[in-house]
């Protein structure tokens, strides 16, 4: 599992997630993991397979939404768990990763509310001295 490093930030209605990273793939993983931390303990699962990611987005800020969005999809239509998230690469507008995943079961504790979207309000992409700091606010 790779080391992820995010936080939760207060929101009146809906919840958000920051996440650093020293390459702006990193902080895409660990905006990823904070997403789905919201509803489950990740580390306390494994990984049953692994799916290929790819989106597209004008700037960092439409990538990163194209990102989480595909995720969620992931997650509501799939009903698979994402657990652990490689960002290959991120050039030209395109990212491309591999999503260690597992299917939806008994034995998953989900915590408070779901993620029901990704929204564009307050999403950042920030370059901060020699790290990437990334800010969503998704809809509960």
């Amino acid at each position: 599992m790779n080391e992820h490093r995010f936080g939760y930030l207060e929101h009146t209605a809906d919840k958000g997630v920051y996440a650093f990273g020293e390459t702006l793939e990193s902080a895409f993983e660990s905006a990823a993991y904070g997403m789905f931390s919201l509803m489950a303990d990740l580390e306390r699962y494994e990984a049953t397979g692994q799916c290929r990611v790819e989106v597209s987005g004008e700037d960092e800020v439409a990538l990163l939404h194209a990102w989480l969005r595909e995720l969620l999809f992931m997650f509501e239509v799939e009903r698979l768990l994402p657990v652990d998230f490689h960002v290959r690469g991120i050039a030209n507008g395109k990212l491309e990763a591999d999503v260690d995943a597992r299917p939806f079961g008994p034995d998953i504790e989900w915590l408070g509310s779901g993620v029901k979207a990704v929204t564009y309000h307050g999403m950042k992409v920030e370059r901060i001295g020699p790290e990437y700091r990334v800010q969503a606010i998704v809809d509960v």
